[in-house]
């Protein structure tokens, strides 16, 4: 089975996905990303390069890894996910567009997957656990509006 990374490098070799658009994401992760994203919550969450090779799967985050940091920095919400991990909900303006997409991280603080999503969504986590949740976000009717203080 071939890796995140192998699997990028023969898109791009078969033309499938171009190679500026990874040199721009390699360069994006070296300035901006490398260092660590600082959450609302306040935990600082770090992208490997193996990491970003894994995030950059997804065709829209490929052509956009700004959106990366977007994600990490618009969370509104994080639930318990499997495997000790957690899912972190994210919102954000792209322009006219308001963009929904979610992070999975790791007990470590890694970001390990990453995608885009459609704001319907977000239903299918509300099941999940709530462990952080940001006030001020208005609530789409798919959620409930609990703080990690009420989370017992």
């Amino acid at each position: 089975m071939e890796t995140p990374r192998e699997r990028i490098e023969r898109l791009v070799a078969e033309g499938r996905k171009a190679r500026a658009d990874l040199e721009r994401a390699l360069l994006f992760w070296r300035q901006r990303l490398q260092a660590g994203i600082l959450l609302p919550t306040g935990e600082m969450v770090r992208i490997t390069l193996d990491d970003l090779y894994h995030l950059l799967v997804d065709d829209r985050i490929f052509r956009k890894p700004e959106r990366i940091e977007l994600i990490l920095l618009s969370i509104f919400k994080i639930r318990q996910a499997r495997q000790n991990r957690r899912r972190a909900l994210s919102a954000w303006q792209e322009g006219e567009r308001h963009l929904f997409g979610f992070a999975i991280l790791d007990a470590e603080s890694r970001a390990r997957t990453m995608h885009v999503i459609d704001e319907r969504d977000l239903r299918k986590y509300a099941k999940e656990p709530v462990l952080w949740s940001r006030s001020e976000r208005p609530s789409s009717g798919t959620d409930q509006g609990q703080t990690s203080s009420a989370c017992s």
